[in-house]
């Protein structure tokens, strides 16, 4: 309670100064735009992690079924035979954010090691793209983040916050890859998935090098530690359980950051 008072009184006092402030919405937008690129940041995702499943501005998921069913070595795994991927659709169009994944337990930095926490150095790569009917990808964002913020618990939800916002429409195919680790190194990263396949929007998959050679790297058992341009439906994989969120609405980024100057001039009174 005492945090949202100083969250309007903040606003009250900052329209006082400029009246145009009051009504001036193009005004308040451009605020909410810069706030909002300092809270995504510039060039790399960013990590978080979290026991329990995202519940707000939430456009695509599976949530429902968490598995983690048996293991497919050479597609549960988000580190070889092509980066793991899941293909869906949305609602209704906006702008995705964020994408989050759950662990299944069965992950390490190193392969000698046998499933044990994460040290915190790990290099992730994530690809957004949207998905042609032949099954070829148009990638839309590719990132990087680095870390694992809570390296022993690596059964918990993990969500890569983009730096730049990718704009969804109803109705089409996208698709999410997921990649731990730079070519030679020995990391990996179990992904849990639906015992059955829970997801109506889209499919499992690896991202493969090759449109002529659809699930070569699969059939073939050859690593492919570099994302390709084509995704094609695993025989034998589930959809992962994950979910798609959106960038929160512009205004609520300005009233955390207008709340966030509250404090501090609040705090600087006190200490006066």
């Amino acid at each position: 309670m005492k945090k949202n008072y100083s969250i309007a009184i903040s606003m009250k006092n900052l329209s006082k100064v400029n009246p145009l402030l009051r009504n001036d919405r193009s005004t308040w937008l451009t605020v909410a735009a810069i706030l909002s690129g300092c809270a995504l940041g510039a060039n790399a995702a960013t990590l978080s992690q979290s026991l329990t499943a995202p519940t707000f501005d939430v456009f695509a998921s599976q949530l429902t079924d968490l598995g983690p069913g048996a293991k497919d070595s050479n597609r549960d795994y988000a580190n070889n035979k092509g980066p793991t991927g899941q293909t869906f659709q949305v609602g209704s169009g906006g702008l995705m954010g964020s994408l989050t994944v759950l662990g299944r337990g069965d992950s390490a930095s190193a392969w000698t090691t046998g499933p044990v926490p994460m040290n915190g150095t790990e290099v992730w790569g994530i690809q957004i793209g949207s998905v042609n009917a032949d099954g070829s990808i148009f990638v839309l964002d590719s990132e990087t983040a680095t870390g694992y913020p809570l390296q022993s618990n690596i059964s918990d939800y993990l969500t890569f916050t983009l730096a730049t916002p990718v704009a969804l429409s109803a109705g089409a195919t996208y698709e999410w890859s997921l990649l731990i680790g730079n070519p030679g190194d020995s990391a990996w990263f179990g992904l849990a998935h639906s015992t059955n396949n829970a997801y109506a929007g889209g499919y499992a998959f690896n991202n493969n090098t090759s449109i002529a050679n659809p699930g070569g790297n699969n059939a073939t058992g050859t690593g492919n530690t570099t994302f390709g341009g084509f995704a094609a439906p695993n025989a034998n994989g589930y959809d992962y359980v994950f979910a798609i969120q959106g960038v929160p609405e512009p205004t609520t980024l300005a009233l955390i950051g207008l709340g966030g100057l509250g404090l501090l001039a609040a705090n600087r009174r006190r200490r006066a």
